[in-house]
């Protein structure tokens, strides 16, 4: 019998026994589990299905059509890719299954987002330092974020893998990158978290005007060194300031003030993301029935979306990018997200989600 069609038998056979063991062991978890305030009495076996199978659907095809290897393990160890989307769907699994049930999405969010950074990272100095299949194929490039929309630019073409990722993102989970996903952003959120209580933010209109002008500066230096033909060395030198500046505004600025002033103010792409997924259909929202002005919120988000004029509007403001801080900052249980205007358990699918894309980043994300 013909190989592909075995592995995808196989394939099948496994999303079916997922699914079963995830049914099998759920009212073990209800038993076990005490709700915090804010969370879902019963657990619902829905979001943790979707937190496996997104795994599954995204990575089995890299791991049978992929050549070379883009699974790591897969690449020293032939057959091994297979372990390590079965470890990864644990993974997967476990980590929503805390979130929704068991620890607050703030301290778990940060958690799990540096934990991506320092394995992205590693996997780099690992394949500089060791051997080369830690890297990804094709060319080194600065881990810069503002270079996925400049690099291209620059080149007159070339890959737009970075770029298609970065979009297809944006589709699948709106500004989720500037919270989840970024290895950049990690500590940017780090930093921010330092500060204890209410952070100190700039003036969101000025901070919005330049935001959007580094966006416009980046690509418009990017088309000059193109038609100037600057050469790559000097290209990457000034990539590698651009980062370095990156680095000292979150040690400046984000870590005194308590907010994060890189992904908010500074990072091209993120005023990108932030403007693209105003066409993502999920939001935000406050009800002013039971909210009780206490502004916890106002503490809790680090994005400077949850001002008191937002509060006031009922919804978060232009920097949201969906974290999910603010809900369990609510005693009053009065924010919550809308999908399409439908509140019912769009939370759970959509972390659910987050955390299934964030376990295939760990699995293919690298230089």
């Amino acid at each position: 019998m013909d190989k592909r069609i075995l592995k995808s038998l196989f394939f099948n056979t496994w999303i079916m026994r997922e699914i079963g063991t995830i049914r099998q062991i759920q009212p073990k978890l209800i038993n076990q589990i005490k709700p915090t305030k804010g969370r879902q009495k019963n657990i619902k076996v829905g979001p943790l299905v979707v937190s496996v199978l997104v795994p599954l659907i995204l990575l089995v095809p890299v791991q049978i059509n992929v050549h070379p290897p883009m699974i790591l393990a897969e690449r020293f160890w032939p057959g091994a890719g297979w372990i390590e989307i079965f470890v990864l769907e644990i993974y997967s699994f476990v980590l929503t299954y805390l979130i929704l049930y068991k620890e607050k999405i703030k301290k778990m969010r940060l958690r799990y987002w540096l934990f991506f950074s320092v394995i992205f990272f590693l996997q780099l100095f690992l394949g500089l330092l060791v051997n080369e299949k830690f890297l990804m194929s094709g060319k080194l490039h600065l881990p810069v974020p503002a270079l996925i929309v400049a690099g291209p630019i620059y080149r007159g073409g070339g890959s737009l893998f970075m770029l298609i990722l970065l979009l297809s993102t944006i589709v699948i989970l709106g500004p989720a990158w500037c919270s989840h996903l970024c290895y950049i952003g990690a500590w940017d959120g780090f930093a921010s978290s330092r500060r204890r209580g209410r952070p100190k933010p700039f003036s969101r209109k000025y901070s919005i005007i330049f935001r959007y002008f580094m966006l416009a500066s980046v690509l418009i230096v990017a088309f000059l060194m193109h038609k100037l033909g600057v050469n790559a060395l000097t290209a990457t030198l000034f990539a590698a300031m651009f980062g370095l500046v990156e680095l000292a505004l979150m040690y400046l600025v984000s870590w005194r003030l308590g907010y994060m002033f890189h992904c908010t103010t500074f990072c091209p792409i993120g005023s990108l993301v932030t403007l693209l997924s105003k066409l993502y259909p999920a939001r935000i929202r406050i009800d002013h029935n039971t909210c009780t002005l206490c502004n916890a919120c106002t503490v809790s988000c680090r994005y400077d979306a949850l001002r008191a004029e937002d509060i006031k509007k009922g919804k978060a403001g232009w920097n949201c990018t969906l974290c999910g801080d603010c809900l369990d900052s609510c005693h009053a249980d009065s924010i919550y997200l809308s999908f399409f205007g439908s509140k019912k358990n769009a939370w759970s699918y959509y972390i659910a989600t987050v955390i299934g894309v964030h376990t295939v980043f760990l699995a293919l994300a690298r230089l």
